[in-house]
């Protein structure tokens, strides 16, 4: 969009400090660089980098440097402000940057993924109502929901301090074995049957009372 005289004029009233000189395009489309004051805000156009700053040189004359200060126009300045003003209220912003490692922070950046798998999904369901191409949002969407679910996996490898699973059939088959292994070293030391099985019997109405797990999960969390 051409810059409007209004438009020069905020950008040259708003220059970074130190601007020597500023790239224009002359009315002839040369372009080069002039003092502030002497770009014709009538005939010339402003350069303006990729990040919507004036291209300027600061200092001696050489190679022109990138500042990313000054907004184009009045109406970007007022947008980057609106912009910097929601960043700065964001509940994921402000609770990162109060307690970046506890639970409410790592709660709202789940929040705020499944947040946006779900716009993505509404997108999609959307472009396919129309008869368009989904397949890009699917993936979106896809690879939010397995960062989603890395993130908890995580969660919970940390809430459990690498404590082991006693419900899990690996460890159910691993204690059965400590067990038999248990009663053949008794055998083996010629510790008469009778005792054998009096032994087990009160071992398994020991393991059977829930306070064991409860105490053995304590144990591995270092509580006892």
């Amino acid at each position: 969009m051409p810059q409007t005289t209004a438009d020069k004029t905020y950008i040259l009233q708003n220059l970074p400090a130190g601007t020597i000189r500023v790239q224009v395009i002359t009315n002839s489309g040369k372009s080069t660089y002039k003092r502030p004051e002497d770009v014709d805000v009538n005939l010339d156009e402003i350069s303006i980098a990729g990040d919507g700053s004036p291209i300027v040189m600061r200092g001696k004359p050489g190679r022109p440097t990138k500042s990313p200060l000054a907004p184009v126009t009045p109406q970007i300045a007022t947008i980057s402000a609106v912009r910097e003003d929601y960043m700065d209220n964001n509940p994921v912003t402000r609770e990162v940057e109060r307690n970046p490692d506890g639970e409410d922070a790592f709660n709202l950046i789940l929040k705020g993924m499944a947040d946006e798998a779900a716009s993505i999904e509404f997108d999609r369901l959307e472009a396919q109502r129309n008869g368009q191409d989904a397949s890009d949002l699917a993936t979106k969407r896809a690879r939010i929901l397995k960062s989603i679910a890395d993130l908890l996996v995580t969660r919970k490898k940390l809430q459990d301090g690498g404590m082991i699973d006693l419900e899990s059939p690996v460890f159910q088959i691993l204690f059965k074995l400590i067990l038999q292994s248990f009663r053949e070293a008794m055998e083996d030391a010629g510790t008469r049957s009778e005792h054998i099985e009096t032994i087990f019997a009160k071992l398994v109405s020991k393991l059977a009372d829930p306070s064991w797990k409860e105490d053995a999960k304590a144990k591995m969390k270092g509580k006892i």
